[in-house]
């Protein structure tokens, strides 16, 4: 098997995969509906994959529904490799200091979309670049089993930020269900090569190959955004006087749901909890630039207005991001749209920034 290739198997090959993961040890990640909603969670069964269910997305819109395709829900890998809240050290009453002995168990995505496998590709360029250690820990011991999109939802815009809706590397294995038993398979490393090996696949013939290419054709013509990427970092800087950051804030609770939901932001806070035993644990927890208290400093808040953290965060994904990385912030998952309370479309706001500079000569 040459690593790269298509080749075509039926969904019990998709299961025989799963199971091998499980059979190696590794402890299995993938999509589970939980509570009426689509979760990312611990795997113990490849019947946990909640296939034959879909979900309706749009501007703070979000129910799962029987039928159809999911796309991404609240979790993202992000949840297991930066968690929302880390002990990083305990001081004891003694005022000694003790450091938690972390084990990293061999982790393997399943069935994640290309727009969360892009997503972590960027979390290497922080997180991973940084020195995070609970961070490199996991991502040393990581198998990323990736699921193409061949149904995007209403708020992706994965084509248009060049992450979907097929995944084009960084993978171990990607594999594309085109029907109620015919899975299209390719691995992307000597891993998913390997772990393919086990299963009974055949090269994909050109009936199987047409059917894969017009699927993601046609999806890839649905994801995209209502602006373009070639003039964007410059063209939002030249925006910072635009008054629809200050429209949007009109409607913004400046609640950070969208940093907290979104795959790539990284923002902490370091707080300490006293111990009734005497001594204290330090954490390190999510935080979001646009709330209030992010820009908090002594001597007040150099971020006063919503307006103003709201510009930010948009500056930061689409325009800084890439100065200081080299890559967007954002992978166009469409979370920040769908689980916005106030229903703030990111793809708008940003269109009509990008229309008002144009309005005024620039870009």
């Amino acid at each position: 098997m040459v690593s790269g290739g298509l080749y075509r198997g039926s969904l019990g090959e998709l299961r025989k995969l799963f199971n091998t993961l499980r059979v190696r040890g590794y402890r299995v990640i993938g999509p589970k509906l939980e509570d009426g909603v689509i979760r990312l969670r611990e795997l113990t069964s490849f019947d946990q994959i909640p296939y034959g269910w879909g979900d309706v997305q749009a501007p703070g819109t979000y129910r799962v529904v029987r039928g159809g395709s999911f796309r991404v829900g609240p979790d993202s890998p992000k949840r297991f490799l930066y968690p929302p809240k880390l002990e990083l050290f305990r001081i004891r009453p003694d005022w000694s200091v003790e450091y938690p002995r972390e084990r990293f168990a061999p982790t393997a995505f399943f069935a994640i979309r290309p727009c969360d496998l892009a997503s972590i590709a960027v979390m290497d360029r922080v997180q991973g670049t940084s020195g995070d250690p609970h961070y490199l820990g996991l991502r040393g011991e990581l198998a990323l089993i990736v699921e193409n999109c061949v149904e995007p939802g209403d708020t992706c815009f994965c084509a248009t930020m060049g992450t979907g809706p097929e995944a084009r590397d960084g993978f171990d294995v990607a594999f594309t269900r085109l029907g109620d038993d015919l899975v299209v398979f390719r691995p992307g490393s000597d891993l998913g090569v390997e772990l393919l090996s086990c299963l009974n696949l055949e090269p994909a013939d050109d009936s199987t190959l047409r059917t894969y290419y017009e699927a993601l054709r046609e999806a890839e013509a649905r994801a995209r955004a209502p602006f373009d990427l070639s003039r964007l970092p410059d063209e939002l800087e030249l925006g910072l006087d635009s008054p629809v950051f200050k429209e949007v804030a009109e409607r913004c609770f400046g609640c950070a749901g969208c940093n907290m939901i979104c795959p790539t932001c990284f923002c902490f806070d370091v707080i300490d909890e006293p111990l009734l035993e005497g001594g204290a644990v330090r954490y390190r927890v999510w935080d979001g630039c646009i709330a209030y208290s992010y820009a908090e400093v002594a001597g007040g808040n150099f971020r006063r207005d919503l307006w103003a953290r709201y510009r930010h965060w948009v500056l930061h994904k689409f325009a800084y991001w890439v100065r200081q990385f080299g890559v967007f912030g954002c992978v166009g998952c469409g979370r920040c749209v769908t689980w916005c309370p106030a229903g703030v479309d990111l793809r708008d706001v940003i269109r009509r920034v990008v229309e008002w500079v144009r309005s005024r000569g620039g870009g």
